[in-house]
């Protein structure tokens, strides 16, 4: 198929469905919210399957956006089938030979030419690697990437031309959105890049004795093939027929545990948790399948979800109002009276939920979401990906427990985050960096104060000053700048004496530096916490008071 009969297959998908009321903001309802025709949901996503991978992942992006997508053809969406026919061995040998320099009955001990799975972006076979160990290959799908590529393009395309000229198209940010899809898509095809997820997977979660993530093996792994050990038992969504479970609620709070830390710790997120991703192995530990999907959170992000989260739990509608509007890109049409209304109502409703099993986070993310793009914001992709993350790992919980308190087990966690970031030692990066930074800014301070000044004495600061002069106002900032400065070299001593004290080798004598330096701080931050109580507490001189 040409990219041009490709492109108008797309296009009369797109204009189909324009006007059928799949997005929020687009006329296709009856009065009261019903459908036109109850059967679109489900032609929309047998499309969409019809379409091909690159429109299956558009499907599941969509399932994990409230704030787009109407509720009828979200249900449908988080319903999508990745169902295809596995190619022909040979195709996969061809690929493995192209990819490893050799068939893969040279490579490895056994290779099984019955697929275990197949996607449509890949397909695993089971192999036994030169040295006995069970492993299984993934192999890549031929011509997949240059057939998303095409698709991503043309998807550009059309979200360009939605976001110029409707309004829609320019509230949710379609060009930034396909942008992140394409990113994460492109991110998956990279089988060397879901390796090294699997790496600093293992790494991240190693204190977690419950959990197993698949090594991988790099030898044997390229960005269109990939290796890592077997995990045999049965997944959490399918387990043996006839065959009752125990409950396992220690292996569940492992990995609600794990989840928190993914999020709040390490900002790396296994984006798909559901229980068809889930193995319960045979030594009964629980094994994590599929690190393709991945969404990852900046610190800054990281902390405010923190903020946000602790703030819901609190009751704090107005705190966690503050905080989701931090994250997302203000428009000119946002109603921040609706929106704060909006959001201490959801957040009253999840802080007061009675039922404790639920894990009601992910559908607190998703409904914040909604409601700050009804209202004028457009949230982050993280949000919602966030949001569906939690949302899927809830039944995996379920599946391993029932009534467990994963609400207390949630807040009780994240206190424990909290605590830890609080105690952490400072690193030698991050100390080297505040020391290079109190230094700038002691340079800094003085100069820019100055300037201030001059600004002030020449009458070019349009603000209006009562019962001050200009020598006072500049005696003042000079005692405050005195201040900053007296703050600064407390706070560079202070870091100066950990790091000395952390990296200096026993014995050697810098010990006895590194305590001089904290007691000189001590001295110093005391001198100036004494000194501040004590003239801001003095009354005005006699000048002053008859002004």
């Amino acid at each position: 198929m040409t990219y041009l009969s490709r492109y108008s297959r797309i296009a009369v998908f797109v204009m189909r469905y324009r006007r059928a009321g799949v997005l929020r903001g687009v006329p296709g309802h009856r009065r009261g919210g019903e459908l036109a025709d109850e059967r679109l949901p489900q032609r929309l996503v047998a499309d969409l399957e019809r379409l091909g991978p690159a429109f299956i992942k558009l499907g599941q992006a969509l399932s994990c956006r409230p704030d787009l997508v109407r509720a009828p053809f979200l249900a449908a969406l988080t319903r999508i089938q990745d169902r295809v026919e596995p190619i022909g061995v040979e195709e996969v040998r061809a690929v493995i030979a192209r990819e490893l320099g050799a068939p893969p009955e040279q490579l490895f001990r056994f290779f099984d030419p019955v697929p275990l799975a197949a996607g449509s972006l890949a397909q695993v076979h089971a192999v036994v690697l030169p040295d006995g160990m069970e492993a299984v290959v993934k192999v890549q799908r031929p011509g997949i990437a240059q057939r998303i590529r095409s698709d991503l393009d043309a998807l550009e395309r059309l979200a360009l031309t939605a976001q110029r000229h409707t309004e829609v198209g320019r509230r949710y940010g379609f060009v930034p959105w396909i942008a992140e899809l394409r990113r994460s898509l492109l991110n998956e095809l990279d089988f060397m890049a879901e390796a090294n997820h699997l790496e600093t997977f293992r790494r991240h979660l190693e204190g977690y004795r419950g959990l197993y993530i698949p090594t991988p093996f790099f030898e044997f792994t390229t960005s269109r093939v990939l290796a890592m050990a077997r995990v045999r038992g049965h997944k959490l969504g399918a387990p043996p027929a006839g065959e009752a479970q125990p409950p396992r609620a220690e292996l569940a709070g492992e990995l609600l545990s794990a989840y928190v830390d993914q999020v709040f710790v390490h900002g790396l997120i296994h984006a798909d948790p559901h229980p068809g991703n889930l193995v319960l192995m045979e030594d009964g530990r629980l094994g994590l399948l599929d690190f393709g999907m991945v969404t990852s959170l900046s610190p800054a992000m990281r902390n405010d979800l923190l903020r946000l989260m602790l703030a819901a739990a609190d009751g704090d509608g107005d705190g966690v109002a503050e905080i989701g509007e931090r994250l997302c890109v203000v428009l000119p049409e946002m109603d921040r009276a609706a929106y704060r209304r909006a959001v201490c109502h959801v957040v009253l409703r999840y802080a007061s939920a009675s039922d404790q099993s639920r894990l009601e986070e992910g559908r607190l993310l998703l409904s914040l979401t909604r409601i700050g793009a009804d209202n004028g914001l457009r949230p982050p992709a993280e949000l919602s990906l966030l949001g569906r993350a939690l949302l899927n790992l809830e039944p995996a919980l379920a599946r391993l427990a029932d009534n467990l308190p994963t609400r207390e087990m949630m807040r009780t966690r994240l206190l424990e985050v909290v605590a830890a970031q609080l105690l952490r030692p400072v690193s030698q990066a991050r100390g080297g960096a505040l020391l290079l930074e109190a230094q700038r800014f002691s340079i800094n301070a003085p100069g820019q104060l100055g300037r201030f000044a001059e600004i002030l004495a020449d009458n070019r600061l349009r603000v209006r000053i009562d019962g001050l002069e200009e020598s006072h106002l500049i005696e003042n900032l000079q005692k405050i700048a005195n201040r900053i400065a007296a703050g600064v070299i407390t706070a560079a001593l202070l870091i100066a004496g950990a790091l000395i004290a952390r990296l200096a080798p026993a014995g050697s004598g810098y010990g006895y530096l590194a305590g001089a330096m904290f007691a000189l701080a001590g001295i110093v931050g005391f001198g100036l916490v004494v000194n501040a109580l004590r003239r801001d507490r003095s009354p005005p001189d006699d000048t002053d008071a008859g002004r």
